[in-house]
């Protein structure tokens, strides 16, 4: 009995594994119909046509912290539209390319690369195409790189000539009591005027003159090779602008004036008759990088800090020297890497931190070659840390140069005195007290300030001297803060070719000894981090544990006063519309 009773209990247990066994296999059966069918679904399927849908805000890489993932939303990437359109263009799939825009996202050097590489694909012999509900002289600046413009009826083409705005906090400062005590190496340096004046000075003025200028130039041409018009065509039509929908159709700046069910037919009918359309996001998914051999593309957004790269409520996207520096360190020693492209939209920050950069980028070029590729802005300290590369490419429109330095300290005793607070101070040297908030610098204290802030300026000539091959009297001429637009910068020296991501890795496959026409795979070594880390840092890790000062909390809000006496700043650009 007792036998019977032990080989019924071992049946009834095989029956039991052979039902786990059989239930787990039908679970994994499952899993493959359901990925296989999500999969089929979701493939690129002939006759598609890639939406590059660039309303909202467009940055070199996505948001770093969870709280600025949530405020600002789902943040755009320009390396995948580049990406994306540059896959397309081969793909045959693909027939073409529906553009959206929207206001804001970007500034002149991401909207010329953006719209280059529309124009590249056009020559693929694809059509491309973009609907506008309105527009202004950014979106329409993209828009008109598409083969055709549609603009929807009664609506306005608000398009017109361009300019430029500074806000000055001077006024704001004497109301608050607080005293701005700062200095600036070169004429141009004018970083500090927006605290210390109430508005432009004859250098000021004139620099930002310049950049407008030659904005302004750039957004004439391409208007007019897109549209294919003269550009003193362009300039006039400009100039009595805005236009109606029907003003702009007989001018010649747009192609059709319809409705959006209209748009959407006619792009039907340009695809075969097919409604198949894939984002970007998804087309990337289901497409794979071509090439076998790797090159490096690494960020260097926001300003410049020591220690590690975060988001701060005030200052925004920081670039911490640690976090750039390990990276560099990391791309140099995985002999997989053939070469390194950083690509750089940084006003500057530290001069410290700015060093500490450009060291690392120079010991990376003993191992493998370093490209840089300018975005929006690479002035001042972004400048300093791409000075040594072995090739720099920047865009017309790139802001670019600044050498030069400032220096100084926001005095709050007025401050104070207005809120009946004091503050008072036991020291034992003069200079004990030179970074103190609370008082103006000594005679004695300026002499020194002075002349450290001259030390790091003459350090940036000889950087910029080595670095572009110039002569100290050939920098010196085209130092003194001024800020110049890529196309400049290219003409002085301070370039060497104009263009995008492509150029630049046109480059580095050349510096590599790569043949131009074999692919590659470009590495993109971000901080980007996943969701649960971003949340975790968001609550402040393991020190969300203990009690925080108000200080601690907000982080880097007055760091740029303790990243040492001397910056490398231009973070007061001028705003075109």
């Amino acid at each position: 009995m007792a036998r019977r009773r032990k080989s019924l209990v071992r049946t009834i247990y095989k029956v039991m594994a052979l039902q786990m066994v059989l239930g787990l296999l039908a679970v994994i059966v499952i899993e493959i119909v359901v990925i296989g069918v999500m999969n089929f679904r979701n493939r690129i399927r002939p006759d598609t046509v890639l939406v590059v849908d660039v309303r909202g805000s467009v940055a070199e890489e996505a948001p770093r912290g969870f709280w600025e993932e949530v405020t600002r939303g789902r943040v755009k990437v320009m390396s995948d539209f580049l990406e994306a359109i540059d896959r397309a263009a081969r793909d045959s799939r693909i027939n073409g390319l529906v553009l959206r825009v929207g206001g804001g996202g970007m500034n002149m050097a991401k909207l010329q690369e953006l719209r280059g590489k529309i124009r590249e694909f056009n020559q693929s012999g694809k059509f491309s195409a973009v609907f506008l509900e309105s527009a202004t002289n950014r979106s329409y600046y993209l828009a008109s790189a598409c083969g055709s413009v549609t603009l929807v009826p009664q609506s306005i083409l608000g398009i017109r000539g361009m300019m430029a705005e500074s806000t000055f906090l001077r006024g704001t400062l004497d109301k608050l009591g607080i005293e701005a005590d700062l200095y600036h190496a070169g004429d141009y340096k004018s970083a500090s005027n927006l605290l210390t004046e109430k508005g432009y000075t004859k250098e000021h003025r004139e620099s930002v003159e310049a950049l407008l200028r030659d904005w302004y130039g750039e957004f004439l041409q391409g208007i007019a090779e897109g549209r294919e018009l003269e550009v003193s065509r362009v300039a006039s039509l400009v100039e009595q602008a805005p236009y109606t929908s029907r003003e702009a159709l007989e001018a010649g700046l747009v192609d059709e004036v319809a409705y959006r069910d209209q748009f959407d037919e006619k792009i039907k009918e340009l695809n075969q008759g097919s409604e198949n359309r894939a984002s970007v996001g998804r087309y990337l998914a289901r497409t794979d990088a071509e090439g076998d051999l790797k090159i490096a593309v690494l960020y260097a957004s926001g300003t410049i800090m020591t220690g590690e790269s975060s988001e701060d409520p005030v200052l925004g996207t920081v670039l911490g020297s640690s976090t750039l520096s390990e990276q560099l360190k990391w791309v140099r020693e995985d002999e997989s890497f053939k070469a390194a492209i950083l690509r750089v939209d940084s006003p500057g920050g530290s001069a410290v931190a700015s060093e500490i950069i450009r060291r690392e980028v120079e010991l990376t070029q003993k191992e493998i070659p370093v490209v840089v590729s300018m975005s929006d802005v690479a002035a001042s300290g972004g400048y300093w840390i791409a000075m040594g590369a072995d090739r720099i490419v920047a865009q017309p429109g790139t802001v670019t140069g600044s050498i030069g330095v400032i220096t100084g300290k926001l005095n709050l005793k007025g401050l104070y005195d207005k809120l009946g607070m004091s503050k008072d101070y036991v020291a034992l040297t003069e200079n004990a007290t030179i970074e103190w908030a609370f008082q103006n610098y000594t005679r004695r204290q300026r002499v020194v300030v002075r002349r450290i802030m001259q030390e790091y300026y003459d350090a940036f000539k000889a950087g910029v001297s080595k670095g572009r091959k110039l002569s100290l009297e050939e920098v010196e001429k085209i130092a003194q803060g001024r800020v110049w637009t890529g196309e400049r910068a290219a003409r002085l020296g301070l370039v060497d070719e104009l263009g995008g991501m492509d150029v630049a890795l046109r480059w580095a496959k050349q510096l590599a000894d790569i043949p131009e026409a074999e692919r590659v795979r470009l590495v993109h070594v971000t901080t980007r981090k996943t969701m649960i880390e971003k949340i975790w840092d968001a609550l402040g890790g393991v020190s969300a544990l203990r009690p925080r000062s108000v200080r601690e909390r907000f982080g880097r809000v007055t760091a740029l006063a303790e990243e040492g006496p001397v910056w490398v700043l231009v973070p007061f650009l001028p705003e075109a519309r």
